[in-house]
């Protein structure tokens, strides 16, 4: 419940904040306002699924982490294997965000510089606990079906979670990787 109170007052606030600006805002700048008021973005996706492993709950991580729409038996593997991998740092997992490399998913996919232009996010990420030496997971984060941003009036993305890797393996549902 506080989530939600804390969400609706970020949305009233950052709705109060657009009408002051007027009408010399980018639809852009809200959207992208919109989008981090919601909770709707990559970096609130690994939050939220290193906020259930943390606290134990594999369902909740697995829920944040879904199946492939197509079957993929080695993706599913992967999923079960990293979140118990995670799980294991128990709840004193801490972790911290290296980078964030964008992706653009329309036309030909390709590292882009513009967030609000973006439909896939490769994240880094240093994942420790207290006696345990750090380790660099890789968690990517696309918009199912591709964003094609301003070209297809850009509308609010839902990120999913699609992959989760050490930094030395090769991604299995997102390929293109710099």
């Amino acid at each position: 419940m506080r989530d939600v109170a804390w969400r609706m007052g970020f949305t009233l606030t950052a709705l109060a904040v657009l009408a002051t600006l007027g009408p010399g805002v980018s639809l852009d700048t809200a959207r992208h306002l919109l989008e981090r008021a919601l909770g709707r973005t990559p970096e609130a996706q690994v939050r939220r699924y290193l906020a259930a492993v943390s606290e134990g709950d594999r369902q909740a991580a697995l829920s944040l982490w879904p199946s492939p729409a197509t079957p993929n038996s080695a993706l599913e593997a992967r999923r079960s294997s990293m979140t118990g991998e995670l799980l294991n740092y128990g709840p004193d997992l801490q972790y911290r965000v290296l980078d964030i490399v964008w992706w653009r998913t329309c036309c030909e996919p390709g590292v882009i510089e513009d967030r609000d232009e973006a439909g896939g996010a490769n994240i880094r990420v240093a994942i420790h606990r207290a006696g345990r030496p750090e380790t660099v997971y890789l968690f990517d984060v696309l918009v199912p079906g591709g964003y094609w941003g301003a070209a297809a009036s850009a509308r609010l993305r839902k990120w999913t979670l699609v992959d989760v890797y050490r930094e030395e393996a090769a991604p299995l549902a997102w390929p293109w990787r710099q």
